[in-house]
């Protein structure tokens, strides 16, 4: 029984950072009641639009609207998560988030629903959720110790996956029952307690770099003037963020793999089709199949207090992003609807580990000063990978079937990926030293090598 517990202790989920850190408990639970709202609007507008018009290209095309709004407000919001308080940035967000929310509620009890409503609605909650991630994402690091970021990331991985494993399906289940205008509702009302539990956190303010010191006025300007001063050196802040990451020697790959990743496999916006033409089955298999990765990550998660002693940190990362190219392939390969939940379930594992390692590595290397545009980069290149391969992958559907356009897409992501990894000697090397877990070296590669602006 002794070894059981032992092992128990070693690889679950640490549960430190909710012990230590009121703020960051406040974040977790704030995102987790966002996110149960989000699952169920994450299956009831592609259900919706493809009931409407009998396309998944239209499904992409809402998608392609919400990510290029999302990239918009990933790169503003991290603008002013480095000059703004970032308590501020994310509550408006997610305050305005609320009137897209309402909007598709408005159009779903209307006699007759319209198109254009899907694309106004996703343009503001894209470049709201841009906004609201990114400055989410910036705050975290500031909420923990720096030992603390694996085990962080964990649980912020933990707050997505129980929010996503059962309201997709309900969803579903729910739409075919009473329709999606009284989904809508449930998202608004979750995003309103979400907004209730995030406004306990404190101010929030952005480490002081070396121009804002230099020029004092920039955070003595007030809000309004802070944002005029933000928008006249945008480009220049947008660059030197851009610039760190392309020649970061970790950090560039990283997230170049990333972008693969939602380019080539992020089936999302085939689901509805895939379910109807590939598995037979209605609305209530598209919730489960939308559910399905989230009940992977989230065991993945649970079991994930292994994260934090691992060294290889680039090895296995390397490892999980071929696991969730693998699951993506083996769900465009089968007909039925337990191995489809499978192969979903793995692309969760593999992706939810992929990004306790890339956010710990990351946020490990990057100096607070730059944290918010880098983070704004890595929400842009999300985004940008989904804006781009939702209608990719709609249109090969035509040729190939949703089945084959997914399968081809897993393969494409494996192959490319591979490519990457061959060409990443110091992605390939990356170690976290057991005496400071924050610091990431690669000492295979060159023992004097740091990111530029690193330790």
């Amino acid at each position: 029984m002794r070894p059981v517990i032992r092992w128990l202790r070693r690889h679950s989920i640490d549960l430190g950072p909710l012990r230590s850190s009121r703020a960051f408990t406040l974040i977790f639970w704030g995102r987790l009641v966002s996110i149960a709202g989000i699952g169920v609007l994450s299956t009831a507008i592609p259900l919706q639009v493809y009931a409407l018009t009998g396309s998944s290209v239209h499904v992409a095309l809402v998608a392609t609207v919400m990510g290029l709004a999302g990239f918009a407000g990933a790169l503003s919001g991290g603008l002013m998560a480095d000059r703004l308080d970032r308590r501020k940035i994310i509550l408006a967000a997610r305050g305005s988030a609320i009137a897209g929310f309402a909007l598709l509620a408005v159009n779903a009890f209307a006699a007759e629903p319209m198109l254009a409503a899907f694309h106004v609605a996703a343009a503001v909650d894209g470049l709201a959720g841009g906004i609201s991630a990114t400055a989410l994402s910036a705050t975290v690091p500031r909420t923990v110790e720096p030992i603390q970021l694996p085990a962080a990331s964990a649980l912020m991985a933990i707050s997505m996956d129980l929010g996503m494993v059962l309201t997709p399906a309900l969803g579903g289940l729910l739409y075919a029952v009473i329709g999606p205008g009284w989904l809508y509702l449930w998202v608004i009302a979750a995003s309103l307690a979400s907004m209730a539990l995030l406004w306990g956190l404190p101010e929030l303010q952005p480490g002081i770099d070396e121009q804002a010191a230099a020029d004092p006025q920039i955070r003595q300007a007030g809000t309004l003037g802070a944002i005029r001063r933000t928008c006249a050196q945008a480009w220049a802040d947008t660059r030197e963020g851009m610039a760190y990451v392309a020649r970061d020697r970790v950090v560039g790959p990283i997230m170049l793999l990333g972008f693969i990743q939602l380019l080539c496999a992020s089936p999302y916006v085939l689901i509805p089709e895939f379910a109807e033409r590939q598995l037979g089955l209605g609305p209530e298999a598209a919730g489960l199949l939308y559910s399905a990765p989230a009940a992977g990550a989230l065991l993945a998660s649970l079991s994930s207090g292994w994260t934090g002693r691992v060294r290889p940190a680039g090895r296995v990362l390397l490892v999980v992003l071929c696991a969730s190219s693998l699951g993506v392939l083996a769900l465009g390969l089968t007909s039925s609807l337990p191995l489809a939940l499978a192969a979903m379930a793995l692309t969760g594992v593999g992706d939810v580990l992929a990004e306790i390692f890339r956010y710990a590595i990351i946020v490990g290397r990057t100096p607070d000063r730059l944290l918010g545009r880098v983070s704004a980069v890595w929400s842009a290149q999300g985004t940008v990978g989904d804006t781009l391969g939702g209608p990719l992958l709609s249109l090969l559907a035509k040729v190939l079937g949703p089945g084959g356009a997914i399968a081809a897409g897993g393969a494409l992501a494996a192959g490319l990926s591979a490519v990457v990894v061959l060409s990443a000697r110091e992605l390939r090397a990356l170690r976290i030293e057991s005496e400071t877990p924050e610091e990431i070296i690669v000492p295979e590669a060159d023992p004097s090598f740091r990111g530029a602006d690193g330790p």
